[in-house]
């Protein structure tokens, strides 16, 4: 927020002057243990992020005549309502869109009010900070993960298995409806996978016995886990297949422990699994609605009996039941001859909903009464529906952003999944899924529809079903809702790019020459080396000559537009980019799900980018110079070489140390902080920045860009594409999402939000604000590349690899 607007430096102080007047008049025994500077600090730091006036003041006073350190979920609720809307009152609207920072900043803010009044942050949140901060800062259209596999397809083409349009939905949907009746099987893999790996750990060392780390065994899982039953499990549905190679997994990993060490390990895992495995299993649950109030979600249960499955075909919205009327799930038979009966019956009129998801759900609240209301009765029953099928085809060379830019819902559902011919894309929202749950789950069901398409194969043809278990659902809007969705307010638009052109190899051999160094290894992740070039990216990014010319060429109908495009794209992305990265909490506390870090790469106080260019440039001098010179010159590249390397080294180490700090999410040892002394001068003052305590929302607040990487893929996988989701906050511009494939392809989705874009779109030229957005990820992967191609030279340089000055020739006869 900033401090120079003077109507939110005035909210700030009248907050302020509140605060003071409530903490004088409450007993310092009721108050926290917090020195006095430090309740000084906390008023100031509440004021800035929070400008509320008299609000936050009122809450602190009844916080503080609370009885205990726990907060009842009804006052959390009341309070976070009264903050969100004590900033709107106090700030006009123009300075609350431009400054305030959003669900994250009350949120924080509530939390130091908590603190100041003793109380426990974290019994606050019984679901976790993040599933709080969900369900009020990642509730719009695009907040939502999408990733693709190819596997169904893929695998049918090649064992020449055709499939008609009803087998082929069918497939599908009962892949649907087992993964809705496995869900809380899959969630209780996916919570007993990382406790007890955590927990092995643990155990482990407060035994004092030597053990390998959680992180290095569950990545060692995750690389042997199955997606699907092999032969060896046909009697096995697949939760329970996947924990039968869990359990032998875990045998061969602790066959030499002490008995009374494993003893104490599956207690711990009973215990856990009784404190915490129901309410894990109840947060993730995507059996639940999504309510929009006027400034957050409210989850609304519902059992799988209710449950349906939504069907869009030719744009029209058919809800097929998950159960029959026993309250057995829909058997494959009934399902087939329904949804032949379905797809043989006349066409509906388009449903035209696609325009709802686009509201602000803030507005759906109050828009909701007055939309007509069969079109409201038609939006609740389709509440119901976890999950939609699409039969539409949507054009795979889309970039993801684009292509789910169709009939999807309203927002008010875990997940929608669309279907491209080729390959089935899943679009989910974050309140239910993370990158890594959703990447999985997309894995899972693509294999559990595969082998139902392999058993619908084997069948004659459908007959269509004599009577309807499926429901139409008209979902028209009259000329009165289109005139009332038209006025409500929207969500910023995007456009997406995508590229696959980062050479992952060239990478991966430029880190294995950085284990190899004799002087310390550099320990540069790839997601390390992508996220440093992003900040090189930023302040080296030049327009490509087809952009510059298309924006030339707009010069000629809209001067002003075209020149404000200019500014952009040559200087208005020099500002070195503080970028959220998502750290997965699982392994820690699955509740938790995802801890965020906000990373600034410091290329001016380390001086980068000068010492890469003096480092090369001399390499560049060496390596084309011959004679003595070489040698002298050699001495000056290896002394530079030396220096830029050791800073790399040290660079390394600030990444490290930051990111374990996030994954950990609690305080850091100052000491374990300030280490290795031999490091570079402004490296230790790097390491001494790193916050001794993670502060989650603080890390969200500051952060400006997203990059989020879901790693490399197992072998078996068909996962292919990813694209991240963003937070509602407007001041997130750009977000990465970054996978890589079996095939060792590594793809970037780009996501652009920057102003320029609603403003091209507004002015019909939404194919420049594409090539924009395209140009700047072009740009990003092949100077990357070209990073990379020279970091590696100048890695790989030395005495050894020096030539041998060649003999001078004498005068006379050449020789023979």
């Amino acid at each position: 927020m900033s401090a120079d607007s003077p109507s939110v430096k005035k909210a700030s102080e009248l907050t302020a002057a509140s605060l003071r007047t409530v903490v004088k008049n409450i007993s310092v025994q009721q108050l926290s243990r917090l020195t006095l500077p430090e309740i000084e600090s906390v008023v100031q730091l509440v004021s800035k992020i929070i400008p509320a006036g008299n609000v936050p003041g009122m809450i602190l006073s009844g916080l503080a005549r609370l009885p205990g350190r726990r907060i009842p979920a009804q006052k959390l609720q009341q309070d976070v309502t009264a903050l969100f809307s004590g900033v709107e009152q106090i700030l006009d609207q123009a300075v609350y869109a431009a400054f305030f920072a959003g669900p994250a900043a009350v949120l924080w803010g509530y939390q130091n009010l908590l603190k100041l009044a003793g109380k426990d942050p974290e019994s606050a949140f019984p679901d976790g900070m993040w599933q709080f901060y969900a369900e009020y800062a990642l509730r719009e259209d695009t907040a939502r993960h999408t990733n693709e596999t190819h596997g169904f397809d893929t695998s049918l083409k090649d064992h020449n298995i055709p499939l008609d349009k009803v087998d082929r939905l069918t497939a599908w949907f009962m892949a649907a409806v087992a993964c809705l009746k496995q869900y809380p099987a899959l969630l209780e893999n996916e919570w007993r996978e990382r406790a007890t790996v955590s927990l092995f750990e643990k155990t482990m060392r407060e035994a004092g016995q030597e053990t390998e780390k959680a992180k290095r065994i569950l990545r060692e899982w995750e690389m042997k886990r199955p997606y699907r039953r092999n032969e060896e499990g046909a009697l096995y549905d697949y939760p329970d297949y996947r924990r039968m190679k869990f359990d032998e997994f875990l045998r061969a990993k602790t066959q030499t422990t002490r008995e009374d060490v494993l003893k104490n390990w599956k207690e711990a895992i009973l215990f856990a699994a009784g404190q915490e495995l129901a309410a894990y299993q109840k947060q993730m649950s995507i059996l639940a609605t999504l309510d929009p109030g006027l400034y957050g979600e409210i989850r609304e249960p519902y059992t799988l009996a209710d449950a349906r499955i939504g069907i869009i075909h030719k744009g029209s919205y058919y809800l097929l039941p998950v159960c029959d009327e026993s309250g057995s799930p829909l058997d494959v038979n009934t399902a087939r001859s329904q949804i032949a009966s379905l797809l043989s019956s006349p066409v509906a009129t388009p449903s035209q909903i696609a325009s709802l998801a686009r509201i602000k759900r803030s507005s759906l609240a109050e828009l909701r009464s007055k939309l007509s209301p069969e079109l409201v009765s038609d939006l609740d029953n389709l509440k119901f529906a976890p999950i939609l099928l699409s039969t539409d085809l949507r054009e795979r060379s889309l970039p993801l952003s684009e292509l789910r830019q169709t009939e999807r819902g309203v927002g008010s559902h875990a997940m929608t999944i669309f279907d491209t011919g080729e390959t089935f894309v899943f679009d989910q929202s974050h309140i239910f899924f993370d990158g890594a749950w959703g990447t999985a789950l997309a894995e899972i069901m693509t294999n559990e529809a595969l082998s139902w398409a392999h058993y619908l194969s084997l069948l004659p043809k459908p007959t269509p079903a004599s009577f309807r278990l499926y429901t139409s659902l008209t979902l028209q809007l009259s000329p009165a809702d289109l005139s009332l969705v038209e006025q409500a307010p929207h969500i910023i638009p995007e456009v997406g790019a995508e590229s696959d052109r980062v050479d992952i190899k060239a990478c991966l051999a430029l880190r294995n020459g950085f284990k190899q160094r004799s002087e310390g290894k550099i320990d540069l992740t790839v997601n390390d080396l992508l996220v440093l070039y992003r900040a090189i990216h930023a302040a080296t990014y030049v327009p490509s000559k087809r952009l510059s010319e298309e924006i030339q060429k707009l010069s000629a109908s809209d001067p002003a537009l075209s020149a404000s495009l200019r500014q952009i794209v040559e200087e208005g992305s020099r500002t070195n980019p503080s970028i959220l990265i998502p750290m997965d909490a699982t392994l820690k506390t699955p509740r938790d799900r995802v801890y965020p870090m906000s990373i600034e790469v410091p290329l001016a106080e380390l001086n980068l980018l000068a010492m890469h260019e003096q480092t090369l440039r001399m390499l560049g001098a060496y390596e084309s110079a011959s004679g003595n010179d070489r040698a002298v010159l050699f001495d000056n590249f290896n002394s530079l070489q030396r220096v830029y390397l050791a800073v790399l080294q040290g660079l390394g180490t600030y990444f490290s140390r930051a990111k374990e700090v996030a994954a950990q999410g609690e305080s850091a040892s100052a000491g374990a902080i300030k280490l290795l002394a031999h490091l570079p001068l402004p490296i230790q003052r790097l390491l001494d920045k790193i916050p001794e305590r993670f502060e989650v929302l603080n890390n969200i607040i500051k952060g400006r860009e997203v990059i989020s990487n879901v790693g490399a893929v197992v072998s078996s996988s068909t996962l292919t594409r990813f694209m991240t989701a963003k937070d509602d906050n407007n001041q997130k511009q750009l977000a990465w999402g970054i996978i890589t494939d079996a095939k060792n392809v590594l793809r970037i989705h780009l996501r652009d939000f920057r102003p320029h874009v609603e403003t091209l779109y507004g002015s019909g030229r939404k194919d420049l604000a594409l090539l924009i957005a395209q140009d700047y990820l072009d740009a990003y992967a092949e100077g990357f590349n070209r990073y990379i191609r020279d970091l590696s030279r100048i890695t790989s340089t030395s005495r050894k690899t020096m030539p041998k000055p060649q003999p001078t020739q004498r005068k006379g006869k050449p020789t023979s």
